[in-house]
């Protein structure tokens, strides 16, 4: 399977052709930028394995558009909301920026960005038609649109992947991996080991990484017990809904019964490698289920071939649901985190503007710009079109639960002001882990963020 992918790829990089019809970029090279000489920067995230996969995609966007040069100005991620905050807003900014859609929110409403559009009227392409509507709207701010998306921001928290080896050793059945927050809880009594003093073996991390950051865990529990965190226009909160106050109940009483604590989970992941290592418990077999994005499979592929080749080792299931709530489903959340897309400050020249805009466009929607991009990557595409390949089903054994899980992703409502409403959030889950009653820090939480609310759009009506 890794070889036909390759094989696909080496191919298309060959075809050369952009798959989206009226694009400038399909017009003769000398409309590029009004056929001027430009350069521009663009500031990005995409390091380590994905920086020669980016400059792959800028050398085949030269090959259309030879007169505007791209600079691939690879960033560290240590600072990143602190360096991205200053850059955008200087008097000299990068070109074309990755911003996450939070900050993208931030910055169109302080008026550093330019809506594109216009570019896209004149480009003549329907981003609509284009892109999952999810994944689209989730660029769009006060009517406009200031963005284009690549990767998903699906498929970031409706999948998890699981040790079939550790589950046939815990006496349990790979084949019917555990569906309901019920069947969680079995898993996890079966595998999970302590000696006394802490964790030895993991069923299943249900927080997440090292456990840090709980407002997140909590927001992705909370939509598949059939709770929100918002209204759907943003300005009602709405996560101590009975349901709110059931999942923080739950996840309390997982961590403390089966775990010994947030504290033990925290020691277990504390320092824990990233997929991209070889040490990290899933390929160890001290961890038996991780909720990863769909990012783990490039990193899969490319840390275990031997694994990722065996599926008899290793599957990928749905989000577990609340099975003792009859409207809650499996669902994942899209656009709260790591909805990442390509902005445009509004400091620099209208020939710049142009060049960057074209540059987004071929990044996010050319068959060798963003849908090469993150096939080598083995993530799926925010463009359907992408997503419906034979050689996705050929390169993952588990295409069809990956499209299953995009198409029930959800979007959340978001706002400018969300970084603040997080670190509220976050603080009454945490409260909650060491011993708070749930309802009473999550009504607490809600009337401190609903006032935050109320604040901002009052202000800026």
């Amino acid at each position: 399977m890794k070889v036909k992918a390759k094989v696909f790829i080496f191919t298309l990089i060959a075809v050369l052709a952009i798959s989206v019809s009226g694009s400038v970029l399909a017009q003769d090279e000398a409309s590029c930028a009004g056929g001027e000489d430009v350069t521009i920067t663009f500031m990005n995230w995409w390091g380590a394995t994905r920086e020669p996969l980016m400059n792959q995609v800028i050398e085949n966007f030269n090959e259309i558009c030879p007169n505007i040069t791209v600079e691939n100005s690879v960033q560290a991620f240590d600072n990143r909301e602190e360096l991205i905050a200053t850059t955008v807003a200087s008097s000299n900014p990068p070109n074309l920026i990755m911003a996450g859609r939070v900050e993208t929110y931030q910055f169109a409403f302080q008026g550093f960005l330019e809506p594109i559009d216009d570019y896209v009227a004149a480009s003549g392409i329907n981003p609509d038609e284009i892109f999952y509507a999810s994944e689209i709207n989730n660029q769009r701010f006060n009517g406009e649109l200031y963005a284009m998306p690549l990767p998903t921001a699906g498929g970031i928290s409706g999948l998890y992947l699981y040790n079939k080896t550790m589950f046939e050793e815990a006496g349990l059945d790979p084949a019917n991996p555990p569906q309901t927050w019920q069947d969680l809880e079995e898993v996890e009594a079966a595998i999970t080991e302590t000696d006394g003093f802490g964790l030895m073996k993991f069923g299943v991390n249900i927080l997440g990484g090292d456990a840090s950051e709980l407002y997140t865990p909590f927001t992705y529990w909370l939509y598949t017990n059939n709770g929100t965190l918002f209204s759907e226009d943003g300005r009602t909160v709405t996560f101590n809904s009975p349901e709110g106050v059931e999942t923080l109940e739950w996840m309390v009483n997982f961590v403390n019964t089966y775990d010994g604590g947030i504290e033990a989970v925290r020691e277990f992941m504390a320092g824990t490698p990233d997929l991209t290592t070889a040490d990290n418990p899933f390929y160890t077999e001290d961890l038996a289920i991780v909720f990863e994005n769909v990012s783990a499979f490039g990193h899969l592929a490319n840390t275990d071939p031997e694994m990722w080749e065996n599926t008899d080792a290793w599957g990928i299931a749905l989000r577990p649901y609340n099975g003792e709530n009859p409207d809650a489903k499996s669902q994942g959340v899209s656009g709260l985190a790591f909805s990442w897309g390509y902005i445009i400050p509004t400091n620099q020249s209208d020939v710049q503007k142009q060049a960057s805009y074209e540059f987004m466009e071929y990044l996010t929607t050319a068959d060798d710009g963003g849908c090469y991009f993150v096939f080598e990557q083995g993530r799926p595409s925010p463009i359907k079109a992408c997503n419906e390949r034979e050689a996705y089903y050929e390169a993952n054994p588990y295409w069809d639960t990956v499209l299953e899980s995009l198409a029930i992703d959800v979007s959340v409502p978001v706002t400018p002001i969300q970084a603040q409403i997080n670190d509220i959030l976050n603080r009454a889950v945490e409260e909650a882990f060491f011993g708070a009653d749930a309802a009473t820090v999550l009504d607490s939480a809600a009337v401190d963020a609903q006032a935050l609310l109320d604040d901002f759009w009052s202000s800026n009506e």
